[in-house]
């Protein structure tokens, strides 16, 4: 049932018309920044929509206005959020038995690298500027994550992972690696901005929630840190909560 390192590059480098009709869904639909996708690079000569800046990395409403980083913070969050409720709803029904595991596993995945690949395009201006080149890097930037799910589904068909409420959490933080992966493609992004320290901020939650230090790093030690050097940050999903964390990064200038 696992599939091929063929199977993957495949999955993560050619867009079948489906994956296409659930990128633009699960972005228009959840993001509440509709079309997006489809923004326009500065220089085209009829600009309709959203525009994409590349070099400040940033997008502008036809307004002039600015798309802020809080607000595609926000709406990676949400689309994120949306991805996890569906993968535990397919768990849910692997575990109730209206599913068989290999349809389960071919869902999941689908779900999984359209939303990666959704991310992916919203960091670098949308449909318009996806080629053979960023499609490379996303398969290498994005890879691990999916060597990680073959692994869940491989434990699912020996047994190791019960299925039960644990099973429907892990699935879900598949999903929740949507936002994940927003912070560090700003975290991977920021130096070519002129950006020199980053520091982890908290999520606004009750402070005894967040992670602590124990076989991984924790994210009140992290946090506590303040400012360092970009190259010292570690990447969300790195510390004790792994991809439930909804921690920002901030960055800035000077050291």
């Amino acid at each position: 049932m696992i599939s091929s390192s063929t199977d993957n590059y495949l999955l993560l480098t050619v867009d079948k018309g489906s994956d296409l009709l659930l990128m633009q869904e699960l972005w228009d639909n959840y993001s509440r920044l509709p079309n997006l996708l489809n923004a326009h690079d500065i220089d085209y000569p009829y600009p309709r929509g959203y525009i994409w800046d590349p070099e400040k990395r940033k997008y502008y409403r036809p307004s002039g206005r600015a798309v802020s980083d809080q607000q595609l913070r926000a709406a990676a969050k949400r689309v994120s959020v949306e991805a996890s409720r569906r993968a535990k709803k397919e768990t849910q029904q692997l575990i109730a038995g209206t599913i068989i595991l290999a349809v389960w596993y071919s869902r999941m995945r689908d779900l999984l690298g359209a939303l990666y690949k959704t991310i992916w395009l919203v960091s670098i201006g949308g449909f318009v500027f996806d080629d053979n080149t960023q499609r490379n890097l996303f398969y290498l930037f994005i890879l691990a994550q999916f060597d990680y799910f073959d692994n869940f589904a491989t434990q699912i068909e020996t047994g190791e992972q019960v299925l039960d409420g644990r099973a429907v959490s892990r699935a879900g933080m598949y999903g929740r690696h949507g936002y994940s992966e927003w912070q560090n493609l700003r975290l991977l992004h920021a130096p070519e901005l002129g950006y020199k320290e980053a520091k982890r901020i908290l999520a606004p939650v009750e402070f005894e929630i967040h992670c602590r230090e124990d076989e991984r790093p924790g994210c009140v030690e992290e946090a506590a840190k303040g400012w360092m050097p970009i190259s010292r940050m570690i990447p969300l999903g790195g510390c004790q909560c792994y991809d439930n964390c909804l921690c920002d990064i901030k960055f800035r200038y000077k050291i």
